[in-house]
């Protein structure tokens, strides 16, 4: 199966000089994680890096890391949205069903399930609270740091059908706005572990996990 990154971001809250996708955390640039991660399952042989900020650095780094796996690059010329970033990179998959990841969200997700979905699938995962939730009993406050949230968010992984989205995905626009609340979507639910990566609190934290 063919898997798509995006990872064309600037990372520009990060405040650091080089493309997002190669911000390193527990030691290992971003993307590294993803396709190391992807590898192990088994299901994903051949990798399309939907790039755009700073492109030539990524694609410097991935071909010396791995230079014996079949990684292609779609880089975009102008910024396209993630709609026509993973539009673009469709165009260079073969298989009938597409994993695409945000390069950003790490996390553990079976990827042996996801792809048996068989449809278009979104996954979902329990956020963490940024803040530190007080709740008020008898006029006294009861502090929870940062708690997980019951409800689902989208945790920026995919199961997608080649052939619809190519028919439907926008040239320039996103998914998360233009694609995904007009099609139907299957619903996986991941409740292991799940980070996402936008601010050095984000890595300082991800640092701390085992």
């Amino acid at each position: 199966m063919d898997a798509i990154i995006i990872a064309g971001g600037k990372g520009t809250r990060l405040g650091g000089n080089i493309p997002k996708a190669l911000v390193e955390v527990k030691g290992k640039p971003l993307v590294a994680h993803q396709i190391d991660y992807l590898l192990q399952s088994g299901i994903v042989d051949r990798f399309i890096l939907a790039l755009g900020h700073k492109s030539e650095i990524v694609m410097e780094f991935v071909k010396k890391r791995y230079p014996d796996e079949k990684i292609i690059f779609s880089v975009e010329e102008q910024p396209l949205g993630t709609g026509g970033g993973v539009k673009k990179a469709m165009k260079l998959a073969r298989s009938d069903y597409v994993i695409a990841l945000n390069c950003d969200d790490v996390t553990d997700i079976d990827v042996k399930k996801l792809a048996a979905m068989g449809e278009n699938t979104i996954c979902v995962a329990h956020p963490r609270l940024i803040f530190g939730l007080v709740i008020e009993k008898d006029g006294y406050a009861i502090f929870n740091e940062k708690p997980e949230i019951k409800d689902w968010v989208n945790c920026g992984w995919y199961l997608l059908d080649r052939v619809e989205m190519l028919r439907i995905l926008p040239d320039k626009g996103s998914l998360e706005i233009d694609v995904f609340p007009n099609i139907r979507m299957r619903v996986f639910r991941h409740e292991g572990f799940w980070k996402t990566v936008n601010t050095q609190k984000d890595i300082d934290e991800f640092d701390k996990t085992i």
